[in-house]
């Protein structure tokens, strides 16, 4: 599909490349501008993937204090009604609300399809937004899919690719304006990174046992990095 998109389409590269120029930060700021009170965004996850920090920063980038206006529920056993508690206040309050592995209660979907379905026709304040995260699963409503933006955040194909993620995942400040040496042993530290990612599709021939190599391990390493140099 990649090579055929590059070959028929006008300027196909772009559109094949274009998720790896861009962190997945940068891409989920693009999706909040598309949302709306009646269109969730929906995070697909992969191994080793965790959004909930970048939802954070969204919430702080847009004004909004986390602890106060984010409430976060993880899907479990007895959580359901805690999750449609949290949904009214963000409905009428105008916070944020995220469902976190909403695949683990197939049975609570049906009834927060239904209550999506309530909000868009009384109508949510203007500023509630709601998030969710699940595995990969056949258990999902298509109602909630088809309202939601979907966004999921796989490593690209390719080292390449990899370097490119690796590096769009640091701010300017963050490369730019450290010494030297620190810039050097970052860009190892990507490097590293990306071998290990890509090594993940040989299977047992790249490891002998799987590990979700993520952004949070790159970020956590620049900050140990960051701390010992300084």
């Amino acid at each position: 599909m990649d090579i055929f998109i590059r070959r028929t389409l006008p300027n196909g590269d772009n559109y094949v490349d274009c998720d790896s120029t861009s962190s997945f930060f940068q891409v989920l700021t693009q999706s909040y501008a598309d949302s709306t009170p009646t269109t969730p965004i929906f995070f697909i996850l992969s191994p080793g993937a965790n959004p909930v920090k970048d939802v954070e920063n969204l919430a702080r980038k847009n004004g909004i204090d986390p602890n106060k206006y984010l409430h976060q529920v993880a899907l479990g056993q007895g959580q359901d009604i805690v999750a449609l508690n949290k949904l009214e206040i963000g409905h009428k309050e105008g916070h944020w609300v995220m469902l976190q592995n909403i695949h683990l209660m197939p049975s609570f979907l049906k009834d927060l399809e239904k209550k999506l379905d309530v909000y868009a026709t009384e109508g949510s304040h203007a500023n509630f937004r709601l998030y969710l995260s699940a595995d990969p699963s056949k258990d999902i409503p298509i109602g909630i899919l088809e309202r939601s933006i979907k966004l999921t955040n796989e490593p690209p194909q390719g080292l390449k690719a990899n370097m490119k993620r690796a590096f769009t995942f640091f701010t300017k400040e963050d490369i730019e304006d450290k010494d030297p040496k620190i810039k050097t042993i970052l860009f190892g530290l990507c490097y590293f990174h990306s071998v290990m990612t890509e090594r993940r599709k040989f299977g047992p021939k790249g490891w002998n046992m799987m590990y979700p190599f993520s952004m949070g391990d790159l970020r956590d390493s620049s900050t140990v990095l960051n701390n010992y140099m300084e």
